[in-house]
């Protein structure tokens, strides 16, 4: 049995080596990655006493997504739990959005970057074993159990392919391979539920499409075992292009022509080559006022390209997306202390990074999100709100409370989540799931008018509350 020593004695075994007069050149170890002689384009190095070695050669290896940004000098490392950002020559590093410092810069030798073995072990897991007689270093990455499901897969016949999980799987970032084209999606340590892993017992399911202009094929399978990853591949068409959006358990893929592919828009390059430090967002459990009217967006999730979930009435959300919040801006439409913005008033797709620049520009003091959720082969039933920073809190719980009285569905609770629109807008922001389009008694709900003005209504009195309006 091999024994394992801690990271702190390895390296202080490797630098004793590496500081040994006249002997640089022996002392220099060779580098095995579970079980395989790693070949690096730069040696190892000591600086500062601790061990640096090439980080592609690594995570590599291990599967792990590597972004390089040229403007600030820095590396992203993605294991898919966890992200790292390291910059050249600073000592401070981003560990899942947390500033940690370092003992040891991240250097560039020969156009290679050498990053401080020590830490990148520790926040990643790995196992060392020094074999001091043939001076070889093991590194030895643990298996992890997976922490997400994937429970189905599935194709609506028109253009959208729905993933949907348990837990906690997100996709690396989607790559798009040619000759013949195809969409693949990466899930690391992801599996998949007992009755799909049946059906893979043969190695992969595949589900041929015929005469659809867009796709050709789709089929999912287990990339890795070690670690897991699960693997969805979109056999396309030349000109095929997607948009990608993700739900409540569920990332939808929706596929049109390349030339209708909503644009993102382009992000400015911060010129200072320092990691950004988010400062913190004051708790403000008192609503914002600002000259006595109060700017309220109203979000009407997906639109246009990207229809999101179909209904088991074959309605898509959107439709009930916008409608909700046409009647709402309806009812405030006479309201003196609330102005109203909306992102979008028709059936178009304004993209999340749109949204947010949206509210940010009219400086809102509140933003509403409105969507409505779906579970294939589930019977999950109810209403969900959603909020992620402390500030948006208090006005989740007010708006929660007027949403059951709307719907008049089974409480699923107040949560805290990361969507983008929720998480990057910086005032009180909230994102509401109304009920299950997968349900049929949901659904019915959803898309009863009378039941909508009543939803609209009960919104529109969370709104007022939470101001303190008459």
């Amino acid at each position: 049995m091999k024994k394992f020593v801690t990271i702190l004695l390895f390296m202080s075994v490797l630098f004793t080596m590496f500081a040994s007069v006249g002997q640089a050149a022996e002392a220099v170890p060779r580098l095995y990655l579970n079980g395989l002689l790693l070949q690096p384009d730069a040696n190892p190095q000591i600086v500062n006493q601790s061990t640096v070695v090439p980080i592609r050669v690594i995570t590599e290896g291990l599967g792990f997504q590597v972004e390089w940004d040229n403007a600030t000098k820095t590396v992203t490392i993605n294991d898919g739990s966890n992200v790292i950002k390291l910059t050249i020559n600073n000592n401070a590093a981003l560990v899942n959005d947390q500033v940690v410092q370092m003992e040891t810069k991240p250097i560039i030798v020969k156009g290679t970057t050498l990053v401080p073995l020590r830490f990148v072990g520790e926040q990643f897991g790995l196992e060392f074993e020094w074999k001091a007689d043939t001076k070889e270093v093991h590194i030895v990455q643990p298996p992890k159990q997976p922490t997400g499901w994937i429970t189905g897969v599935s194709f609506d016949g028109i253009g959208g392919i729905s993933v949907n999980y348990e837990g906690a799987a997100k996709p690396n970032k989607v790559q798009v391979l040619d000759n013949p084209k195809r969409i693949v999606l990466d899930f690391p340590n992801t599996s998949y539920s007992s009755n799909l892993a049946t059906e893979l017992a043969s190695g992969q399911v595949k589900a041929e499409v015929t005469d659809n202009p867009l796709i050709t094929s789709y089929r999912y399978s287990i990339f890795s075992n070690t670690p897991t990853v699960a693997r969805v591949v979109l056999d396309v068409n030349a000109d095929t292009g997607y948009v990608m959006t993700e739900g409540v358990g569920e990332y939808r893929i929706d596929l049109m022509p390349s030339g209708e592919v909503p644009p993102e828009p382009e992000t400015p390059a911060d010129p200072e080559p320092e990691l950004p430090v988010e400062p913190e967002v004051p708790v403000d459990p008192q609503p914002p006022v600002t000259d006595n009217v109060y700017d309220v967006v109203l979000d009407a999730g997906h639109g246009g390209s990207d229809p999101g979930a179909q209904s088991v009435l074959k309605r898509w959300e959107k439709e009930f997306n916008l409608s909700i919040a046409l009647k709402m801006q309806a009812l405030m439409a006479n309201e003196k202390s609330i102005k109203v913005h909306m992102t979008r008033t028709s059936d178009t797709y304004p993209t999340l990074l749109e949204r947010i620049a949206f509210a940010e520009n009219v400086k809102a003091d509140m933003f509403i999100s409105i969507h409505a959720n779906s579970l294939k082969g589930s019977s999950a039933t109810g209403s969900e709100t959603y909020y992620y920073r402390e500030n948006s809190k208090s006005l989740a719980e007010v708006i929660h409370k007027h949403l059951l009285a709307g719907t008049q569905l089974k409480d699923r609770g107040v949560k805290k989540e990361a969507f983008k629109v929720i998480k990057e807008t910086t005032m009180p922001a909230v994102l509401l799931e109304a009920g299950f389009l997968s349900l049929a008694a949901d659904s019915k709900v959803l898309f009863d008018d009378a039941a909508q003005n009543r939803i609209a209504a009960e919104l529109v009195a969370g709104i007022k509350e939470y101001f303190k309006l008459k």
